[in-house]
């Protein structure tokens, strides 16, 4: 058995963005909020969207999450075998338990917060670490498997990531939890909210220009990667 591993990458990665993507989109277009508000990247926090009882279409973006991590997942491990060091190994390893991490958020949504946060902060805080690996493999490759321009989008979505999980709390401390509670007014523009889109954004940005790459540079090589039965070659 052989596979390509540049083509497992960008598929598997290209995968898990289309269904993460679609599961929220066609999901925000029917929200309707508990005072029957439209959904707004602005002041509602992604996870509500798969908020069961509340948003009309959760077990869409919840299965969406579950699929789009495991291919995320997926694609994290090709990144790893692609690059063949030891950093990168590391990467994959921390990118597979973030994908992992997302998936199990769209298994406990919001209706179970308390395993839903850890979940979700699992996810937040290892995707900052594997794709900061990744940044730093790309930097260091002699090889020249990946173009240093790559380096770019890493960077904004690792300062996506770090701005999340801490300018929150130091301009919003509490906020979090009181637009959660049943009759709580919602800002029209809230930190917390807009700073997760961010990640989202930049996340889907950066697999979008990695697997971009892979798909010409396996174009214009015909010595392809391949995972055997007996290991990488």
């Amino acid at each position: 058995m052989q596979i390509n591993i540049k083509k497992f990458t960008y598929t598997t990665g290209l995968t898990g963005i289309c269904f993460i993507t679609a599961g929220s989109l066609i999901t925000a277009i029917f929200y309707r909020g508990k005072n029957d508000e439209l959904y707004s990247p602005l002041n509602h926090f992604i996870s509500e969207l798969g908020q069961v009882g509340v948003s009309q279409l959760a077990p869409v973006f919840n299965s969406g999450l579950i699929v789009g991590g495991l291919f995320f997942a997926l694609f994290m491990f090709g990144l790893g075998l692609y690059f063949r060091n030891w950093l990168a190994y590391i990467g994959g390893l921390v990118g597979i338990f973030s994908g992992i991490s997302c998936s199990l958020v769209g298994i406990f949504p919001m209706n179970n917060l308390t395993t839903h946060i850890a979940v979700a902060l699992s996810f937040f805080r290892s995707g900052l670490i594997a794709i900061l690996l990744f940044s730093v493999v790309i930097i260091l490759d002699k090889k020249q498997k990946m173009s240093k321009k790559l380096i770019i989008p890493g960077i904004i979505t690792v300062l996506a990531f770090a701005s999340f999980l801490f300018i929150p709390k130091m301009v919003e401390p509490g906020a979090a939890a009181n637009l959660l509670k049943p009759k709580a007014v919602r800002p029209e523009f809230f930190v917390n909210s807009i700073l997760e889109w961010l990640v989202f954004a930049t996340v889907l940005i950066w697999v979008v220009c990695l697997a971009i790459y892979l798909i010409k540079k396996g174009k214009e090589t015909t010595g392809s990667l391949f995972l055997t039965d007996y290991g990488c070659k």
